[in-house]
């Protein structure tokens, strides 16, 4: 468990925190590319790191992110005009570009410097493969851009899914993603009417874990046999990217699922899934597993427009205690996304982690506490946080490659020449989900 000190130390993000000075040193996601379609598209809200602000894509296609309120008199630039390669507030007709620079102020004499003196607060973007992502930190500390697999690989390799507005701190939101002792029952499903484990399928995980850096991988290994073991490995990436291996290839990810879990302030998270394939390009569907699920039609979004969840506090996550008993062991609906967060939102806002019990089934939560704790300090001493860049030899966050196979006890699950040597079934036994 964490103290009560500790624990607001690394879950507080807002401007002036220790960890919130942590996230700003990083590329984090914005939003997504189909937020604003096309240029001149209208503007949308984003809360990021307890700031307001608004996205919008100028006329030449370049992506803006700038604070929500004018420089003027305050009024919000969410109900700006879009048009003619920036940004214009309907008050008094200030306008800005993507960087911040007003380039007219028509209420003003001709001759006014304002525009000269004043710049507006407005962060850089990036934009690829349907990502859209940003620096918050200081200038003069700006990294490279981070070369994750889902900025670099073909675009019809990458899968964005839905974002996800989340009523919980993002820390308990990424432990979860980096929990794999849940699988067996959060997101099991019945299988011929029992909720029994498969053969082989074992309740009670072994964990190996490894810390490098700025990345905490974990090992969960099930004894299947006599002599071997299913092992899956997950990893969580600074500062808050988590996630499980995809479709195996000789005992390897071919991809891996990436979820981002951004912090829009204390007590609300952004989360957006990412997938990726190396090999091959990823399939397109929309297939969200709520068929037959009663009042949901075929083909319901487990979001709304405003990427709130359908299934919510609001309306008690729709959890249905005959289908619980017979068909999905949480009884909720849409699946892994939704189940997750009724699990981190029923802790409440921010989880009071001095109340906890942990066991072995925490060795990854509690790692990846850890080197929170000691990048937090770090940052504070003046030291660079780990897994940015600012040369290209350095910046080395592209390659995860994961684990997802059955071999022989005492294989070392971090070395991939030795899992593809001794493996003896890729992919194993799946997750129960």
């Amino acid at each position: 468990m964490l103290t009560k000190e500790e624990n607001e130390l690394i879950t507080h993000v807002g401007p002036g925190t220790p960890m919130g000075e942590v996230w700003r040193r990083y590329w984090i996601i914005a939003g997504i590319s189909r937020e604003i379609p096309e240029p001149d598209s209208p503007p949308v809200r984003v809360r990021l790191l307890s700031e307001d602000l608004v996205m919008f894509r100028d006329s030449t296609g370049r992506v803006g992110l700038l604070a929500e309120n004018c420089s003027h008199r305050r009024a919000s630039l969410f109900f700006g005009r879009n048009e003619e390669c920036g940004l214009r507030c309907i008050y008094h007709g200030w306008k800005y570009d993507v960087e911040g620079n007003i380039v007219d102020t028509p209420a003003e004499p001709a001759e006014s410097m304002i525009k000269h003196h004043v710049k507006h607060t407005a962060y850089p973007t990036y934009e690829a493969n349907g990502i859209i992502m940003t620096y918050m930190g200081p200038k003069e500390k700006q990294p490279l851009i981070p070369n994750y697999e889902w900025l670099t690989l073909p675009p019809d390799h990458v899968r964005v899914e839905d974002k996800y507005w989340n009523e919980n701190n993002w820390l308990q939101s990424i432990e979860g993603d980096c929990d794999s002792s849940h699988l067996n029952y959060l997101h099991r499903n019945a299988n011929n009417g029992s909720f029994d484990l498969p053969p082989g399928m074992a309740d009670a995980l072994d964990f190996k874990i490894d810390v490098t850096g700025w990345l905490v991988r974990a090992a969960a290994i099930r004894h299947t046999a006599p002599g071997e073991s299913y092992v899956r490995t997950n990893f969580f990436a600074l500062p808050a990217i988590g996630g499980p291996p995809q479709t195996a290839v000789d005992g390897v990810s071919d991809g891996h699922q990436a979820v981002h879990q951004t912090p829009a302030d204390d007590y609300h998270t952004w989360r957006v899934d990412i997938f990726t394939r190396r090999s091959v390009p990823i399939p397109r569907t929309n297939d969200r597993g709520v068929n037959g699920w009663p009042g949901l039609e075929d083909g319901t979004l487990p979001v709304g427009p405003d990427w709130r969840k359908r299934a919510n506090k609001g309306n008690g996550y729709l959890v249905d205690r005959e289908i619980q008993r017979t068909r999905v062991y949480a009884g909720i609906p849409f699946g892994p996304h939704t189940q997750d967060a009724v699990m981190t939102e029923s802790m409440g806002r921010i989880s009071d982690r001095e109340n906890e019990h942990l066991g072995q089934c925490d060795a990854q939560p509690i790692a990846i506490r850890n080197l929170l704790l000691k990048v937090v300090r770090d940052v504070q001493e003046g030291k660079d946080p780990p897994g940015v860049a600012f040369r290209p030899e350095d910046n080395n966050m592209g390659d995860i490659t994961l684990v997802h196979a059955t071999v022989p006890d005492g294989v070392d699950p971090f070395d991939l020449a030795a899992v593809r040597k001794h493996m003896i079934r890729s992919g194993g036994t799946q997750r129960v989900m």
